[in-house]
Formats: C-alpha cells, structure tokens, sequence
C-alpha cells in the first residue's frame, strides 16, 4: 500500500500544538522531536528543521501560548482599561483564554518553566508579560488610593490567586459543574465586588 504524503501548511505551528498535547498526556519526560513528528505524521528529520532541540521545542511552544495568552489580554486593557469594568472584563478574558485551550493551562502553569514574581516592585521586563501587565493595570486603578504598598501588593496576589484558582478549576478534567463556567464567570468574579 502506497504512504499518501502529509502537506502542512504550518508545520511549525502543528509540531508545537501536537507538542503541547503530547506534554498534557504524558508529561514532559516522555516527549521527544521523534514523537512529536510521529503524531503529526510527518518525518522524523522534519521537526529538526525549525527546532534543533527538545528544549527549544519546548520553549517554542511556551511562547506560543505566551504569545497568543498575552495578545488577548492587551486587546482587553484597550478596550477596558479605566473603566469600571476593567477588573471583571480582564478576569473573564483571561479565564475564558483558558476555557477555550485547556491544555495551555496545565502546560504553562503545571509543566512549563514560566517564572512569575508577585513582589509589588519587581521589574516588568522580567516578569512572565501576561502577569507584569496584570499587576500594572491593577496598580494604575490602586493610585488614586491610599492603600499601602503592602496592601497594594496583599491585593494584587489575592486577585491573581482567585482568577488562577478559577481558572484552574474551569480547565480540570475532574472537576464537575453542572453550569457552563463562561455563562457564571462574571458572578464568580463580581462576588467580591473589587472597586476602587
């Protein structure tokens, strides 16, 4: 029987998607270029020529979720950012980023190598982007206020830690909830009623 060839128009692309999914499966430890071109039905050379390594597969893959994570939060800071909303609008944008990709979820947060600094004055250039443009947006709203940095920082891992929490619980394969999560995030996040 004849092999029909496999034509890709994003080879790339379709190695770090297949990547990311063979990671939620099986965990770092087992994936290989080898695999990753098996499951994409393409040679085992082909992945060789847009990564020379596992490693930077890997890294490939963060920053393709990074990329795409981070994009969909800007474009909500410049549609809501001083406005009242902002708060409920950029929780729901980030949550449902993850509703719709679960498999980002666990790979950033579970396998990846992202690193995030919670400290108040920690250098923007540095921090995982999606969070530093997080935490700048929440101190713009905190300046007309006379909180304390160290309330100021208290509040902006308190936010973080419910959204992550939330959004943990929406992606987790094993976590039953009879109502659809995008149709009660805006009650889930409102319940604290942050105003400032």
């Amino acid at each position: 029987m004849e092999k029909r060839p496999y034509h890709h128009k994003n080879l790339k692309n379709d190695l770090i998607e297949k990547g990311i999914e063979l990671v939620n499966e099986n965990g770092i430890n087992q994936l290989s270029l080898r695999k990753v071109a098996q499951a994409c039905s393409v040679s085992h050379a082909a992945p060789y020529s847009h990564f020379s390594n596992k490693d930077e597969l890997l890294q490939e893959m963060q920053l393709h979720i990074t990329k795409q994570f981070t994009a969909v939060l800007q474009d909500t800071v410049s549609k809501y950012s001083g406005t009242p909303d902002f708060l409920l609008e950029f929780g729901k944008a980030y949550i449902s980023f993850f509703i719709s990709h679960p498999q980002y979820f666990n790979f950033l947060f579970q396998q990846g190598n992202i690193q995030i600094d919670l400290d108040i004055g920690s250098d923007k250039e540095s921090n995982y982007q999606p969070f530093a443009i997080y935490k700048e947006q929440v101190l713009d709203l905190l300046a007309g206020t006379n909180m304390t940095q160290s309330k100021k920082e208290d509040l902006i891992i308190a936010l973080f830690a419910y959204v992550q929490g939330l959004t943990a619980l929406a992606t987790m394969k094993n976590v039953h909830y009879s109502l659809k999560w995008e149709d009660k995030l805006a009650d889930l996040i409102e319940i604290f009623g942050c105003e400032f």
